[in-house]
């Protein structure tokens, strides 16, 4: 019963997107995301525990649903970041070769991403990892959210790995003498994993 859901609910999904074409998405062309996604790339699961020898990542951005809370305080920094995110991930933007990493990365279309699960479902991991051996499955990032001046950035990060393998989570983050770290702040956070 649950598989036919699933399927109904993929289908009307997919008569959707035929019957209603939906605007291209436009090139992601901004310097400090990617200097922002370099940061945070060596410290996610994927790289450093999953120790994947390549990076497949999602070349669409994904959008997550903000779930930020700072405290009065933190908010008075943080808010416009968070405005900015909202903002830049209402539409998804195709994310280019400009990423400034260690590691080979390859950045993978949703379509061809997500083939070997619409023949097989969840045993399309076998697939996956044929195709893709010791990449510990597949990153997605979001838009990048700044304040004005670009020195405070609020970024969603995830991972999938397997059937109930994965995780994500927002990274709040402030350039210091060129280099992005990551911004204590009091409130809220949310993360997932499975």
């Amino acid at each position: 019963m649950i598989r036919l859901l699933v399927f109904a609910v993929s289908s009307v999904g997919a008569f959707s997107q035929e019957t209603h074409p939906t605007k291209p998405a436009q090139a992601y062309l901004v310097p400090e995301a990617y200097e922002v996604y370099s940061a945070i790339l060596p410290d996610q699961w994927t790289w450093r525990d999953a120790k994947a020898s390549a990076l497949v990542i999602r070349a669409e951005t994904v959008s997550h649903e903000m779930c930020l809370k700072p405290d009065a305080k933190s908010a008075e920094l943080l808010d416009p970041a968070i405005a900015d995110f909202v903002k830049v991930n209402s539409t998804p933007s195709v994310l280019q070769q400009m990423f400034n990493i260690s590691k080979p990365y390859e950045l993978i279309d949703s379509e061809t991403l997500m083939a070997p699960f619409k023949a097989a479902g969840v045993n399309g991991w076998k697939s996956f990892n044929a195709i893709h051996p010791n990449s510990a499955g597949w990153i997605e990032l979001s838009a990048v959210g700044f304040i004005e001046d670009k020195s405070i950035a609020v970024v969603y990060v995830g991972h999938s790995c397997g059937g109930l393998c994965g995780g994500g989570g927002f990274t709040v983050l402030r350039k210091i003498g060129g280099i992005w770290k990551p911004l204590k702040w009091k409130g809220g956070a949310c993360s997932w994993a499975s």
